[in-house]
């Protein structure tokens, strides 16, 4: 079976929305709803925003689902001034940017990186093509932070790059999926794009809309 994940309320309902036979589960106080599209059983539930937060609901997910493989969808910021709100991100790898122990470690110790399943991320890709959505692939940039000063936006674009979007579950998500073996891949709808002026409206405006966008990318996922 392939789970789902997704922080917000808004996010979980655009997918169950579009999913058939839905049936409602819950553990420890985390919402799992079972169900299917295009007759392909799979799990949705919300991890809640934050990294503490996805890694307890993901443990919780694997410690009571037999998963084959994990989805990350929903929205993110967008870090480069190619995009456009809408746009979809896929991950590559996944790095934990607030992650910094370089005082001990030296420069290893400048972010924790996992790597997205292969195979994955070319369906990620196939389905985005199908759609005609513009996709930029590469490290999603995950920490415990809404990126909506320059400081922190400057902070991650010197330090990580080649960072296509920001976001604040994938990088807990990944390291739980890492643990437990199981394949995953991260798929985001760009609500805002940091990068341009008054980024932070914007997000408030097209979280739904990237949340909808998101749902029907995941859905041709399954077709």
């Amino acid at each position: 079976m392939i789970a789902v994940i997704a922080a917000m309320d808004l996010e979980v309902t655009a997918i169950t929305e579009i999913m058939d036979r839905v049936c409602k589960h819950t553990h420890s106080g985390i919402d799992f709803y079972e169900g299917s599209i295009y007759d392909k059983e799979l799990l949705v539930m919300k991890s809640g925003v934050g990294k503490g937060n996805a890694a307890m609901a993901t443990t919780i997910l694997m410690e009571n689902y037999p998963i084959d493989a994990v989805i990350n969808i929903g929205t993110a910021g967008g870090l480069r001034e190619e995009q456009d709100i809408l746009d979809a991100v896929v991950s590559e790898r996944v790095v934990q940017y607030d992650m910094d122990t370089s005082a001990v470690d030296g420069e290893e110790g400048i972010g924790l990186y996992f790597d997205a399943n292969q195979e994955l991320l070319k369906r990620c890709q196939q389905a985005l093509e199908h759609l005609k959505v513009k996709a930029h692939c590469g490290l999603i940039a995950s920490g415990d932070q809404f990126v909506a000063r320059n400081d922190q936006l400057q902070m991650i674009l010197t330090k990580f790059p080649q960072s296509v979007c920001a976001e604040m579950e994938a990088g807990a998500i990944a390291q739980v999926c890492t643990h437990y073996h199981k394949p995953f891949v991260v798929m985001r709808s760009l609500s805002d794009v940091a990068v341009k002026e008054n980024s932070h409206m914007d997000f408030c405006e097209y979280a739904q809309k990237a949340s909808e966008r998101s749902a029907a990318l995941c859905k041709e996922l399954f077709r």
